[in-house]
């Protein structure tokens, strides 16, 4: 296996030197660097009045590349393979190496997602995008942390210095996304098109790849997108995307750092769920974080260890945190029961739950809850009450998964619902 990474590692260092030379080739000449296109979008925002003609490109696949002598905005034609049966698309690679002016990011999909989700690749305009999160964008610098070799956990990543609650310690952008579900093609050929998929991103990316850990196994490159790839949203299909410096922190399953993800751009941010002292480990959790120790404990196997965190190495700690966590799925079912909905019932429940929430480091998870109170009030008759939550759903939802989450709009749009209704 070493050997084959090796092979594979000078492999890419290659790759990365022929696409260096400058001669553009015979092939490349008779591209058509202004393609014609389609489909009113403005992915920059409204506030950039200097794009606001702008179309999103046609949809490209390695037969139309060569056809119009363009695959814009891709940096490579697309490599395709055909499905096992006629009722399905192709699967194709489309590379870019300049996202965001930085990196590179291949993606796995079928040509109709690529060209739904392109805006991927388009540079925002930054004010419009400030706005719409609420929040600066941007990731500490120099990095308050540092990556290092563990004792009996590999490699890890450790603060250097304080970290303060709600810091964005990382902003980073997947260099793989791959669709979810690829069984309508052959396994043998999804694996060629991964293959190329990482050897088609810039030298620096691909060579860190091979870096991060593989539990597994099978295609060494394959085993490291299922071992250190997040669940990712294109364009409403589900994909992974993997994510390099974010994997190298470890799980805990009462984490110190959350992630905040973007739709919109992929991009995920990592940030500090309290203050972090130097030389604290930085850790956030694989699964969701209202799970008890058992289903946590079968769950995390399928990353190939054992779960040794503070909280699952102290079986009192952890029948605790069971108690605590069991007695808010339970108050949850409650607030299901049309019987108790009455207003001193339904607050007293929402008081023991937050209470329950914050002696569990469940903060990530109380715009859910909003939610769902919300909901409460708003068929109990109560449009203020319903309101309130809603619009605290919606505030801790921003914050801990993101502006344009899913959860995030649904909440959103839960809130103009009511406004709707108040209207009327």
């Amino acid at each position: 296996m070493k050997y084959y990474i090796l092979i594979l590692a000078l492999w890419l260092g290659n790759t990365s030197a022929e696409a260096q030379k400058g001669e553009m080739p015979d092939w490349l000449k008779d591209y058509n660097f202004d393609p014609p296109r389609e489909c009113s979008s403005n992915p920059a925002g409204p506030l950039n009045l200097d794009v606001t003609d702008a179309t999103c490109p046609l949809l490209v696949d390695d037969e139309t590349a060569f056809e119009r002598r363009s695959w814009h905005p891709w940096t490579f034609p697309p490599v395709c393979i055909k499905p096992e049966k006629a009722t399905a698309s192709k699967l194709c690679v489309f590379t870019y190496t300049k996202l965001r002016g930085a990196t590179g990011i291949s993606l796995i999909t079928t040509p109709e997602t690529a060209a739904g989700g392109i805006d991927i690749v388009q540079d925002l305009d930054p004010v419009w995008e400030e706005w719409s999160r609420g929040i600066p964008l941007g990731a500490s610098e120099p990095p308050p942390y540092e990556v290092r070799e563990l004792k009996d956990k590999g490699m890890g990543v450790i603060a250097s210095r304080t970290i303060h609650k709600d810091e964005v310690v990382l902003l980073r952008y997947p260099v793989i996304v791959r669709i979810l579900d690829p069984r309508p093609w052959k396994q043998e050929e999804v694996m060629k098109l991964l293959h190329r998929a990482t050897v088609q991103l810039p030298s620096k990316e691909a060579l860190q790849m091979l870096k991060l850990a593989h539990s597994k196994g099978g295609y060494i490159i394959d085993d490291i997108v299922n071992t250190n790839a997040f669940g990712v949203v294109l364009d409403g299909v589900d994909h992974s995307g993997l994510y390099l410096d974010v994997s190298r922190l470890n799980h805990a399953c009462k984490p110190n750092m959350f992630s905040r993800f973007s739709s919109t751009t992929l991009g995920m941010e990592v940030v500090a769920y309290r203050d972090i002292e130097p030389g604290e480990e930085l850790t956030f959790s694989y699964l969701p974080l209202n799970l008890l120790s058992e289903q946590r404990q079968t769950l995390i196997r399928e990353w190939g260890f054992n779960c040794t965190c503070s909280l699952c190495a102290s079986p009192k700690d952890a029948a605790a945190s069971d108690r605590r966590r069991g007695r808010i799925q339970d108050l949850l079912a409650e607030l299901d029961r049309p019987g108790i909905r009455n207003h001193a019932a339904v607050e007293k429940i929402v008081d023991e739950i937050l209470d329950l929430c914050e002696k569990e480091a469940l903060a990530a998870q109380v715009g859910d809850f909003y939610t769902i109170v919300a909901d409460v009030y708003s068929s109990m008759g109560d449009p203020h009450l319903a309101r309130k939550y809603a619009e605290l759903a919606v505030r801790e939802l921003k914050h801990y998964a993101g502006y344009d989450h899913e959860r995030t709009r649904s909440a959103a749009m839960f809130l103009e619902k009511l406004g709707t209704q108040e209207n009327v």
